[in-house]
Parts: structure tokens; sequence; C-alpha cells
């Protein structure tokens, strides 16, 4: 009897520990490189001028240092009212910030984006036809008649011949553009005015 108790519990179920779980292998994640710091920013400071709200550019003859040459100068404009009164300019729209603010260039470079020689500032074109030809410069090639950029400023402009000048935003800017037509009739800059600058020889702004 004491035989046939041993020999059932003996037929039991032997007890075993469970197996160990195989940890699920796992992959590092990458490291993202920070973003780099925009210097334009940093040196336009706050407000900062929000780049959807770029406005195109105001352009105006600068100079006409002779009778058959002009230089055009582009400054980028915000519209935010909110903004402009911020910066202390009245309107719905204005430049980035008053013309003696340190921190003037810095906004417009922001604002305006890098030419194609990655130097900030406008690309400039002359309109012909329906066509917009690139203005031509010392870094980038160009097949317009009647411009040449300067090398010293990308929101400058040499121009030799009347005609409609469109100055647009940049890589990084929203693209938005302004334009200076220069009428055949009034072109020619007379003698007394040579060196200085007649106002309101833009239209079209």
């Amino acid at each position: 009897m004491w035989a046939a108790l041993g020999a059932g519990c003996g037929a039991g179920p032997t007890a075993t520990n469970p197996p160990t779980p195989t940890p699920a292998a796992t992959t590092a994640p990458t490291a993202r490189p920070s973003p780099t710091p925009n210097a334009f920013a940093a040196g336009c400071g706050n407000p900062l001028p929000d780049l959807a709200d770029m406005y195109g550019f105001a352009v105006k003859v600068q100079l006409e240092p002779s009778p058959r040459k002009k230089i055009l100068n582009a400054s980028p404009l915000v519209r935010n009212g909110a903004y402009c009164s911020q910066v202390g300019l009245a309107g719905a729209f204005c430049e980035t910030r008053i013309e003696t603010d340190p921190g003037r260039v810095s906004c417009d470079h922001y604002l305006s984006g890098l030419a194609d020689d990655n130097g900030p500032g406008p690309i400039w074109y002359q309109q012909v036809g329906d066509h917009l030809l690139r203005c031509p410069g010392v870094n980038s090639s160009g097949d317009a008649p009647g411009c040449q950029l300067k090398p010293e400023n990308q929101y400058l402009l040499d121009v030799y011949q009347p005609g409609i000048y469109v100055a647009c935003g940049g890589k990084g800017s929203n693209g938005s553009c302004g334009l200076c037509t220069l009428s055949a009739a009034s072109y020619e800059t007379p003698p007394e005015s040579i060196g200085t600058r007649r106002p309101g020889l833009c239209s079209g702004n």
C-alpha cells in the first residue's frame, strides 16, 4: 500500500521554473543635429519680423552718377501694423527698422533671404516683354541687358537704360517682390542733377 501511494505521488506533474524572457532588441535613437542659429535673427533682436509678413521691396533711385546711369536701392517691407508700431514706424506696412537703428542691417538680411551667390539681399531682374531676365554680377550670371549687380552690396543695382527692374526675396524669404519702372521720357539725367537724385523717378511700387 505504501508502495502504491509512493508510485501515485511520483506520477504527478513536476514543478519547473518559467523560462526567462529574452529582452527585445532596441535601436539607439539617432542623434539629430541642432539647428544652426540664424545670425541675422540674433542681430536683429526683438521684435523679429515674421518671414510670412514680408511685403516685397520698396525700390528707389539712390543716385544718378551720370546722364545714363542710375543706382537703385531696395529695402524689404513688413506688412504688419502691430510690428510697425513696435519699431516706431506708422502705417500698415513699413521697413524693418528706422534708418539709424543698429539692428536695421541684420533685420533686412533676415527678411530678404540669400541671393544665388549666398550673399544676403534680393535677387534682381529686368523685365523685358513678358520675361524676367536676371541681372548679371561678378559672381552670378544673367542675361538682362540694362543692369549690373554691385558686388559690395546686393541691395544696390546699377542700371543703364529705362525699363522695369524687379527685386525679389532670396532663399529663406517668402519670395515676394517690388519693382521700379523708369520711364524713357524722364530717364536722361539733366546736367544739374548729376551726382544727386531726382525724387519720384521710380513708379510701380
